[in-house]
């Protein structure tokens, strides 16, 4: 078998050829110029997504951790108040607690001079009435 290569295979590749030429220069080359503007517009697109999904990812990151130096701040705040507020308490716990000692001391005091002048005034009546017992038992005065 053997090919032969004469003027009509020459003439067929050039009928094949120049409109391919043609149509790529008015068809072709236009749309692969068109498609290739897409795609950029398409990348370009995509890569700013992904800028701005980052920076919405830093964003997030960083109002986290304000969130996470706010809590804090705010149960050192709280932590110091309820500190300051139970020192305070104490405080007037204690100078309850003092005055009330010495209310009762005081009363103790009371009581106990009461106490002996109650003894007093009991051992006078007792010595009295011990006189008027023995004056009615003998009949004569003491």
């Amino acid at each position: 078998m053997s090919i032969d290569i004469d003027a009509t295979y020459i003439i067929v590749l050039v009928m094949f050829l120049v409109p391919l030429l043609i149509l790529n220069g008015i068809v072709f080359g236009p749309f692969m110029k068109l498609f290739a503007e897409r795609h950029e517009k398409l990348e370009g697109a995509l890569a700013r997504s992904e800028k701005m999904i980052e920076q919405a990812e830093q964003k997030a990151k960083a109002f986290s951790e304000q969130m996470k130096g706010a809590t804090a701040t705010g149960i050192e705040i709280r932590n110091k108040a309820r500190a300051v507020a139970m020192n305070t308490m104490n405080q007037k716990i204690e100078a309850s607690r003092a005055e009330l000692q010495q209310k009762v001391s005081k009363s103790l005091v009371e009581l106990e001079a009461s106490r002996r002048q109650a003894m007093a005034d009991v051992h006078v009546e007792a010595e009295k009435m011990a006189e008027l017992t023995a004056q009615k038992m003998l009949g004569r005065s003491l």
